[in-house]
């Protein structure tokens, strides 16, 4: 019998053993990182180990004339928040490194992706807050990638009165999946992980998200902590504390890269193929027009930087406000509108046949103080904002406020009536009482309409607490359920995306935060989900998701309004989302123009 000669063997094994342990126990020591530098030291040294063992590997394979493979390494994220993988081409030793690492990450989901213990050690005073992507291989379009935020433990503040919402988390962390070629921003929205750990105020917290990115391109996240201990949360009476956003670490490894094999429904190349819209809350990405593979006339106009906004699983094209009007008189001759200012300036676009603060206004430049941000004080004269309560009638010529008494349920033919009913939502700054024309009951008065639009969270996270709103929502539900029918359609509008300050108006500081009005809007959504699920048609008008989408250089300019209104740009864009979906939701919307020419047969393909 031959023996074996396995020295040479043995020797490259144990080279590998000795290199990885050495660098391991004598610089892998996250809670001794004081600064950035020393994790930058350590990143160098834990390099130049994956070099060694490259060159001990490329050894073994040439002792054992093996082919060499370095096709499935191992991606491991270190504490120290390197800036490069150490993809180690061993795999024929993987249960060793598997001791020292953790295993290759080849899931996608976070619930499949182990959380790392040293996580949960990480403290402030020695490493920053950092984003990783535990596995960042390439995906395709339409998959998601697992992203990861951890805060790490801080000293607990001399003022502990802030607390969160129920289910909600002590940091607000705004943070995007953004194209480095195409600049389309994705939305992470992070959630806790189930650990009880985050539910402490001075402990580790670790936060993530399964993102769906649906355009080809390399994804970097970007973002930053608005808030620590939930000081996003001024609620009853609470002062807002000064936004002083606090920076994410995110290694140079910290990318992923979305590739369409030709395949995808989300090709910005098909995009024509789509449905039309019918979804008041599809998602979407905003494109510039350069880059547009079709003629930007067949969309709705782009906002202010050229940016027009594309839903992922649906098409919108432009309605002319006089097409929206005569379907508004076929389908919705009957409506009952509830909002506040963002509401307003809907309406004046629509009554004024999109020439309120448009590029071919005769009475407004679209740079104005009205335009971009406050109108309440201009003339209008279709109808007067100051008015509680309006009765307006829109046709294809405009729309104009009865100054007289009518009988509200018989709408003149060829018209479709609106009765707009201005409030603060459902805050105690209505005066008089929001409950009051409720009280007095609304249909009796102003007919049994088609749809029922309601838009709150706007005045409500500015100015209620949220026990205060909960008791008035329950009002609210009530009326409705009394009001309306399952004959009427209820549209709820979010509240106006919010980001990137905090409100200091003297004397009254409205409570705006960004986490604080997403949960509004979804504590408003899921209530009357739960009341009129099973009775009514619901549907979600999310304005809210247009804003936050936009680039976060252009999300920022926000910051001159204190109103939070959407500059007009963006109004148009709300209104054409609302106008698609109520006229393509029966059967697809075509222009006047193009059904007198006999495309009717077009129409069943396209349902």
């Amino acid at each position: 019998m031959t023996l074996l000669r396995p020295s040479k063997r043995m020797l490259a094994l144990v080279a590998v053993v000795v290199v990885v342990c050495i660098h391991i126990v004598f610089y892998w020591k996250p809670a001794e990182l004081h600064d950035v530098d020393g994790m930058h030291r350590v990143d160098d040294e834990l390099h130049r180990a994956g070099d060694e063992l490259h060159r001990v590997d490329d050894g073994l394979h040439r002792v054992t004339d093996r082919p060499h493979d370095d096709t499935n390494g191992p991606h491991t994220e270190f504490p120290s928040l390197i800036h490069h993988h150490m993809p180690i081409p061993l795999s024929s030793h993987w249960s060793l490194l598997d001791k020292l690492f953790g295993p290759p990450t080849l899931a996608t989901k976070c619930h499949d992706i182990p959380i790392p213990s040293y996580y949960w050690t990480a403290k402030d005073a020695f490493t920053p807050a950092f984003v990783a992507l535990p596995n960042a291989q390439p995906i395709q379009v339409g998959s998601t990638v697992c992203v990861r935020v951890i805060v790490p433990a801080k000293p607990q503040r001399a003022s502990v009165v802030y607390t969160p919402m129920p289910d909600t988390p002590w940091d607000s962390i705004l943070i995007d999946m953004v194209g480095t070629t195409n600049n389309v921003s994705v939305p992470v929205r992070l959630q806790m992980t189930n650990d009880v750990r985050n539910t402490r105020r001075d402990d580790v917290h670790v936060y993530e998200a399964d993102v769906e990115l649906r355009d080809a391109d390399e994804y970097r996240p970007r973002g930053y902590i608005e808030f620590r201990d939930a000081e996003w949360n001024p609620d009853g009476g609470l002062l807002p504390v000064d936004y002083v956003p606090e920076p994410l670490y995110v290694p140079e490894s910290a990318r992923v890269e979305a590739v369409d094999d030709g395949s995808s429904m989300y090709s910005l190349d098909r995009y024509l193929e789509l449905p039309l819209c019918t979804d008041p809350a599809a998602e979407g990405r905003w494109i510039h027009t350069d880059m547009l593979p079709f003629d930007p006339h067949l969309v709705p106009e782009p906002e202010n930087h050229n940016l027009v906004w594309l839903p992922y699983t649906c098409r919108l094209q432009r309605i002319t406000y006089t097409d929206f009007a005569s379907c508004l008189a076929t389908a919705y001759p009957l409506m009952h509108w509830y909002g506040d200012s963002n509401l307003r300036r809907s309406l004046k676009k629509i009554v004024s046949m999109g020439d309120w603060c448009s590029f071919n206004s005769t009475s407004n430049a679209t740079e104005t103080r009205s335009c971009l941000c406050e109108d309440y004080q201009d003339p209008f004269m279709p109808f007067d904002a100051r008015y509680r309560e309006l009765i307006i009638d829109i046709d294809q010529t405009g729309g104009q406020a009865l100054m007289q008494p009518t009988e509200f349920a018989l709408v003149p033919d060829n018209t479709a009536r609106v009765y707009l009913h201005k409030w603060e939502g459902l805050s105690t700054r209505n005066k008089p009482a929001w409950t009051q024309g409720f009280d007095a009951r609304i249909t009796p008065q102003y007919g049994n309409p088609q749809v029922a639009l309601i838009s709150l969270t706007n005045w409500d996270a500015a100015f209620s607490s949220r026990a205060y709103f909960a008791v008035e929502m329950q009002k609210l539900l009530d009326y409705v359920q009394v009001e309306y029918s399952n004959y009427t359609q209820l549209y709820i509008r979010t509240g106006q995306y919010y980001c990137c300050r905090t409100d200091q108006t003297p004397n009254a500081p409205r409570a705006y935060s960004r986490l604080r009005n997403a949960y509004f809007d979804q504590y408003v959504i899921d209530a009357f989900r739960e009341r009129f699920g099973h009775s009514h048609v619901i549907r979600i008008w999310n304005v809210a998701q247009v804003s936050e989408r936009l680039p976060l250089s252009v999300r920022k300019e926000t910051v001159k309004c204190p109103a939070n209104h959407a500059r007009a740009e963006v109004v148009e864009i709300e209104n054409q989302i609302l106008m698609n979906a109520m006229c393509n939701y029966f059967e697809p919307y075509v222009p006047m123009e193009q059904a007198s020419v006999g495309e009717e047969d077009d129409l069943e393909t396209d349902q």
